[in-house]
């Protein structure tokens, strides 16, 4: 698939919309980026993979579309691959840290871990890349991720 066919495939569409396998897709003047949203209710958790903004031909490559078919069936299992690729993030939001979700990004041999609304930086020394990972994060973490909450508005 060529970026001109990709470009006029998606002047058809919304400047928003979701693939049949659950993908949304934006278009931001020009570029395209993508959220994988899901939530582990029992444990209160939620989770997106999304990626930045990205050119169409990036976009392409990364996700390896070669027809139309391709892209409406692009879903989770093909977002998770994108950021085990380090080309996607994963936000996960804890309720009980609502207005303050942690992202994740895998980077080299470790995960980055911050929140802008947080003013949260941190490195973990090894990959985080399963949904347990991310939980037991938190856990380990919880009184610096709730120093972070409750200074959230002082910086």
């Amino acid at each position: 698939m060529t970026v001109e066919e990709l470009a006029q495939y998606l002047s058809s569409k919304k400047p928003g919309f979701q693939t049949q396998n659950g993908l949304s897709i934006y278009l931001i003047d020009g570029g395209i980026s993508f959220s994988y949203d899901f939530e582990m209710n029992e444990l209160d958790f939620s989770f997106s993979l999304f990626s930045e903004e990205e050119s169409l031909g990036e976009f392409i490559e990364g996700f390896r579309i070669q027809r139309i078919k391709d892209f409406e069936a692009l879903g989770y299992n093909n977002s998770w691959i994108r950021y085990l690729n380090r080309e996607a993030d994963m936000e996960v939001c804890q309720m009980e840290f609502e207005e303050g979700p942690l992202c994740f990004r895998l980077h080299k041999m470790k995960t980055l871990v911050f929140s802008a609304s947080l003013h949260f930086y941190d490195e973990v020394y090894e990959q985080l890349t399963l949904p347990e990972d991310f939980i037991s994060y938190f856990s380990k973490n919880k009184s610096k991720i709730a120093t972070a909450m409750a200074n959230r508005y002082r910086f």
